[in-house]
């Protein structure tokens, strides 16, 4: 249960960026008004033991409002770590950075910012640049399948320049490989390997 709040809670997160990238939210006070109208507010009163809430609290503040302003507070600072706005905790505004401007123009997640964050520097070469991008949470859901692995294997071999970390066996390996592919304008043949390449692409 504490992880599937965790999920939950981090996929929120990229919401609140996106909103103070528009302008649509400034400070926490605003923020805790924004969420009132949100799906996850109406979520998390109908089922608030999923979202961590016990009965007490749920009792004691049935419109939620600390718990909401709690979750701003926490979102406001985890954002701030991230380099994705800058929180000034005192007096509760917000501000986005260039980062969080384009994670919400580009839809990137925030475990993928935490992840960009924690690996790129300025000695990266190209192919940590790659390795570090096959590992975006945005990738997650490509898997390798079976009957790819042969035409994964050629591509490596015909179109990559550089080293794909993780081979063609995982996931991260197989979205290097068709990035590579993609920038070396690689032929791709099976259905489903096409279908991939062009998502990773886009």
């Amino acid at each position: 249960m504490a992880a599937e709040t965790t999920d939950k809670k981090n996929h929120f997160l990229f919401v609140p960026a996106l909103q103070i990238a528009l302008g649509t939210v400034t400070n926490v006070e605003e923020a805790v008004k924004w969420l009132s109208y949100t799906y996850l507010y109406v979520r998390m009163r109908a089922n608030p033991l999923a979202y961590g809430i016990n009965y007490k609290t749920y009792q004691m503040d049935p419109a939620l409002e600390l718990y909401r302003k709690e979750l701003v507070v926490e979102t406001g600072r985890k954002l701030d770590k991230a380099r994705m706005i800058r929180f000034e905790e005192r007096t509760g505004y917000f501000a986005s950075t260039d980062l969080g401007r384009t994670a919400s123009h580009f839809y990137i997640r925030y475990n993928t910012i935490e992840t960009f964050n924690e690996h790129f520097n300025s000695q990266s070469t190209e192919a940590d640049i790659l390795r570090i991008v096959s590992k975006a949470e945005e990738f997650d859901q490509l898997k390798v399948r079976d009957e790819e692995l042969e035409e994964l294997d050629q591509l490596l071999n015909n179109y990559c320049q550089l080293p794909a970390a993780g081979g063609v066996e995982n996931g991260y390996g197989k979205v290097n490989v068709l990035l590579q592919t993609y920038i070396g304008r690689g032929e791709v043949e099976s259905f489903s390997l096409i279908s991939d390449l062009s998502y990773v692409a886009q």
